[in-house]
């Protein structure tokens, strides 16, 4: 269970964060929610799809990681092999919260941390404050990373809400088979509707252009193309 408390460093001097990645560290996720400010980097990498919430019925973007739950083929006994690393991973611990005031000024956004997250140590990671107070360049490269997060929270509802109104997210299957005959079959998951997305009309072309929305875009469609590498992680790990 998570126990997240508003960082500080009286409370939490003498806290570290593992940097590492791994299954123990709590990173073997079958998938992991992304955001169109990352895509550029992740697609090189990952097939980035969409994942449909049950409970709120909304679409979030994802990278896909493996093809079972609980499985992330780019986990070894090393690390993480993979050139880019989603921000939501990279994150580990740490998380931006509302703080309401009590004095009735305005609340404001502070850095939470969650001490029973399994990154959390006092013996060994990286230092969060300096000897004196300070923050320690770890922390203040984790906080740039959840201002970054921040701002692609609030770009996805916008990302998501311009390809609903053009039709362009839809439905897919997909069944594959490994080297060992075992099928393989994913569904529940969406993308881009690549067809439709190259017979949109210039006007609708130019919209999601000046939107900022076409490159995320098109970073999905490319993405699709890491489903081979993705696949031969997997036949790679069962031949382990």
């Amino acid at each position: 269970m998570s126990n997240f408390q508003k960082l500080n460093n009286v409370d939490h001097a003498s806290l570290k964060v593992i940097p590492n990645y791994s299954e123990a560290l709590g990173d073997s996720t079958m998938f992991t929610v992304v955001f169109p400010n990352e895509m550029r980097a992740l697609q090189s990498c990952y097939p980035l799809l969409f994942f449909r919430d049950k409970q709120s019925d909304r679409f979030f973007p994802i990278a896909l990681q493996g093809f079972e739950e609980g499985e992330n083929l780019f986990l070894d006994a090393s690390g993480w092999q993979a050139l880019a690393i989603p921000m939501m991973v990279q994150r580990g611990p740490f998380m931006l919260s509302i703080e309401q005031s009590r004095t009735g000024q305005a609340a404001q956004t502070v850095v939470a941390i969650d001490l029973e997250h399994p990154k959390i140590s006092e013996s060994r990671g990286e230092p969060l404050f300096l000897e004196h107070g300070g923050h320690s360049d770890y922390l203040d490269r984790i906080v740039g990373l959840l201002e970054a997060i921040k701002t692609g929270n609030e770009q996805t509802e916008q990302f998501v809400e311009a390809l609903n109104s053009l039709d362009l997210i839809t439905p897919i299957e997909l069944k594959i088979t490994l080297d060992n005959g075992v099928p393989h079959q994913l569904v529940g998951f969406y993308a881009i509707d690549d067809e439709k997305l190259q017979t949109l009309a210039a006007t609708q072309l130019t919209a999601l252009q000046t939107s900022g929305w076409l490159l995320p875009a098109y970073m999905m469609v490319a993405s699709m193309s890491q489903l081979k590498g993705l696949i031969a992680r997997k036949n790679a790990r069962i031949k382990q």
